[in-house]
């Protein structure tokens, strides 16, 4: 068996193993009992039966407002912090990235309206009465961390949060302590919003859960079943494209956990505690940042689980997108500007690559021309039997293959897995948002003004073909750079800019080849 037999079947073992182990193996049951597991999800019922409902509704202590709000504004390493003693909350976080020359601060949480209370990040509501207007009583701060101390005296419950703010990550703790008076009973729930970036078009919010196998879970906010929760989860909260906000650890507070749809373009994620009839503390560790692989691995390896490429098919190429965003970022720090850097990668790309291409283009048009040759004879030979014809070049092809099928199509195979890892790199990577190139003010945005999706069109039909002086030959061609071009009007501009890039290179790599070959 020749390499070219070898090939096709190798490529439909590995499909057909990938496809069984996907959707038959990839997600085993447990068998059913009625032992409670972490992370378990759970259908609640609408009324009052053995299971008891969800408890999503705040209702606030009636009060008047004893002073203006406090607010308190932090800053560390990656983040803009504001808290506020209205509910104790996180008002707005903004996130400092660098976008070419300049700093610019991402929003993901923005103070909430008057009647939007229960949306105020890490509200703690009780469950009749909530009470809103806490004092800031105590603040501490380090070269670590800040820690910011509220608490309220009123209704039937002394309420103390505790905010640990941390300067050099994304990570955040939250300790609650009640203090219950004249043996009244009572238990908290735990309120925060999803990330939420108003300008980033047809963005995904999902929920995110730590399963019963220990995985991380999504579900998408259009997903959601309002009656869905999760038994005792160590791991819940939301993401989006490119930030998570979630709970990651607590001390056994986290009784159950589920969501609120806000607007249908929201998700508000609600920890429900247990009750207790004496004072009582928890500690809880969130993780508020952005995908970026650095910091999430500096506070839970595991939140890379939340990232495009770490589930399904795409896990395959995980080792090579890795690889890549680190050449990239590894790029960007000496040219300071991402889309010279999507050049500079190309062409690295191209140049590993060109002794394969060399070798494949050179094999490729020697089997088209021994093809032709064949062919040529055959035809003249049968041209008054048109059966004979077909059989001979049925017999011509099994004996000897398509042209360019075999090791001249192994440069192209060798890109797919590079293509499939560098398309998810351009194009949900935080560190492309913002990114400005030339005309494109944000290189994770498709382009503006469809110059880029042009030039690819261009440089598809700039590719050189073989001069049979048949205009048919370029049809193929033509069809394929339209299509290709309109494709690319939904990619990522970064995704668009290393193709047209990739094309180029391909281009003048061609004419120096035929030129020399000559």
């Amino acid at each position: 068996m020749n390499i070219k037999e070898f090939l096709l079947p190798l490529a439909l073992a590995i499909v057909s193993f990938w496809f069984f182990q996907y959707f038959f193996f990839g997600k085993q049951q447990l068998p059913a009992d009625s032992v409670e597991r972490s992370g378990q999800r759970f259908v609640a019922p609408e009324g009052a039966q053995v299971a008891k409902p969800l408890n999503k509704e705040v209702d606030f202590i009636d009060m008047k407002r004893p002073a203006l709000a406090v607010i308190t504004n932090i800053e560390t390493d990656g983040a803009y912090y504001h808290f506020s003693s209205d509910g104790a909350s996180l008002e707005r976080l903004e996130f400092k990235r660098q976008a070419g020359q300049e700093e610019i601060a991402i929003d993901t949480v923005f103070p909430p309206n008057d009647n939007e209370k229960e949306q105020r990040c890490f509200l703690v509501a009780l469950p009749e009465k909530t009470p809103y207007y806490y004092k800031l009583v105590n603040k501490e701060e380090d070269e670590n961390d800040v820690k910011l101390t509220y608490r309220v005296d009123y209704g039937d419950c002394v309420v103390e949060k505790k905010f640990t703010v941390f300067k050099h990550t994304y990570q955040l703790d939250l300790n609650v302590k009640l203090i219950p008076k004249q043996g009244a009973s009572c238990n908290a729930r735990i309120f925060f919003i999803s990330p939420f970036m108003p300008e980033v078009k047809n963005d995904i919010i999902s929920g995110i859960f730590r399963n019963e196998q220990g995985k991380i879970e999504k579900v998408a906010l259009k997903s959601i079943n309002p009656q869905d929760g999760w038994i005792k989860p160590s791991l819940f909260g939301s993401d989006n494209k490119y930030f998570i906000q979630a709970m990651i650890a607590n001390d056994d507070f986290v009784q159950r956990a589920y969501y609120v749809i806000v607007n249908q373009s929201k998700i508000l994620s609600i920890l429900e505690g247990p009750p207790v009839a004496q004072e009582k503390s928890w500690n809880l560790s969130f993780y508020f940042g952005s995908k970026d692989l650095k910091a999430l691995n500096a506070v839970d390896p595991a939140l890379e689980q939340t990232l495009d490429y770490a589930s399904g098919f795409l896990a395959w190429f995980a080792p090579i997108y890795k690889f890549m965003l680190a050449l990239l970022i590894f790029l960007y720090g000496y040219v300071k500007n991402y889309g010279l850097a999507i050049i500079l990668l190309t062409l690295l790309i191209k140049l590993i690559l060109m002794p394969f291409t060399m070798h494949g283009e050179s094999d490729s048009r020697k089997q088209r021309a021994d093809f032709q040759k064949k062919q040529s004879y055959l035809q003249q030979k049968y041209k008054h039997d048109r059966q004979r014809l077909a059989q001979e070049q049925a017999q011509l092809i099994k004996k000897h293959g398509i042209p360019g099928v075999g090791l001249g199509c192994l440069p192209n195979l060798l890109q797919i897995p590079i293509f499939i890892a560098l398309s998810r790199v351009l194009s949900s990577s935080i560190e492309l948002y913002k990114a400005p190139f030339l005309w494109i003010s944000d290189l994770s945005a498709s382009d503006p003004y469809y110059i880029l999706p042009i030039l690819i069109t261009i440089s598809i039909l700039l590719q050189p073909q073989p001069t049979t002086g048949d205009v048919k030959t370029r049809l193929p061609m033509i069809g394929l750079a339209l299509v290709v071009g309109g494709f690319s009007t939904a990619f990522s501009a970064g995704l668009a800019l290393y193709i047209f890039a990739s094309n180029i290179l391909q281009v003048a790599q061609g004419y120096i080849q035929r030129s020399f070959s000559k």
